[in-house]
């Protein structure tokens, strides 16, 4: 993790319809280290940082890893991670978020051993195509989701998997992604639209658009798209 990536954390229904939200959501951007293979990567954030994060995180929700897989898009990218905050102000403050600032500091500093990029945004979450048209209803595939991790554990691999767009500032792509019923739309695609960016010297993202298919057929593949498989780390209800 770069050092204004640590620092920031130091400080810092219908087409279109918002989700009610009881907090904040932060999307994360992560490239791993120069020397660390794919499977390093994936082992130690899912093996170690994830859970080391969760165990010490008192302002952690929802919790929710996807690591790129395939594809490609407009940034070097590893990793889109999801957390839901009832705070962002108490999640980057070690004496407000985290069970002791001791433990905080562990977890940034295991952060900066295998992570290069680190760029945290403050974003909104919305429906971006209505569900209901989808092949397999966003309702179904979480139940899936939930009914494989409570057998192979938090960290299992979620069935199916995510396709995600992102989308720029300044890019020929911001426009398309202010039209939630554009030609590319996919049924059950959901929006994150960037509030804040937290992190200094973060790319200039505007949106970001994932969306969960049963597999990555041919048909269903699409340009500038990064392919991720997803491990949620953390259900809501286990807030502390």
């Amino acid at each position: 993790m770069s050092g204004e990536g640590a620092g920031a954390l130091a400080g810092a229904g219908g087409a279109g319809s918002k989700e009610p939200s009881a907090g904040e959501v932060l999307l994360f951007l992560f490239t791993r280290k120069a020397g660390v293979s794919e499977d390093q990567f994936r082992d130690h954030y899912l093996g170690v940082h994830a859970p080391m994060s969760v165990a010490h995180s008192t302002a952690t929700g929802r919790y929710v890893v996807r690591l790129v897989e395939g594809g490609h898009g407009p940034l070097p990218l590893d990793a889109v991670t999801e957390i839901h905050t009832e705070s962002v102000d108490a999640f980057v403050d070690p004496a407000k978020g985290w069970d002791s600032a001791e433990n905080w500091k562990a977890v940034i500093d295991d952060a900066a051993s295998f992570l290069d990029g680190f760029h945290m945004y403050r974003v909104s979450r919305e429906i971006l195509v209505p569900a209901e048209t989808a092949t397999q209803p966003p309702g179904a595939v979480a139940g899936a989701a939930e009914a494989a991790a409570g057998a192979v554990g938090a960290r299992g691999r979620s069935p199916g998997v995510v396709l995600a767009r992102l989308f720029l500032t300044d890019d020929t792509g911001e426009e398309a992604a202010d039209e939630p019923d554009g030609p590319d739309a996919i049924p059950g695609a959901v929006r994150y639209r960037v509030l804040d960016t937290l992190s200094p010297g973060a790319p200039p993202l505007h949106a970001v658009d994932l969306v969960t298919l049963p597999d990555a057929t041919a048909a269903r593949y699409r340009p500038n798209t990064y392919l991720l498989g997803e491990y949620v780390q953390k259900w809501p209800k286990e807030v502390r």
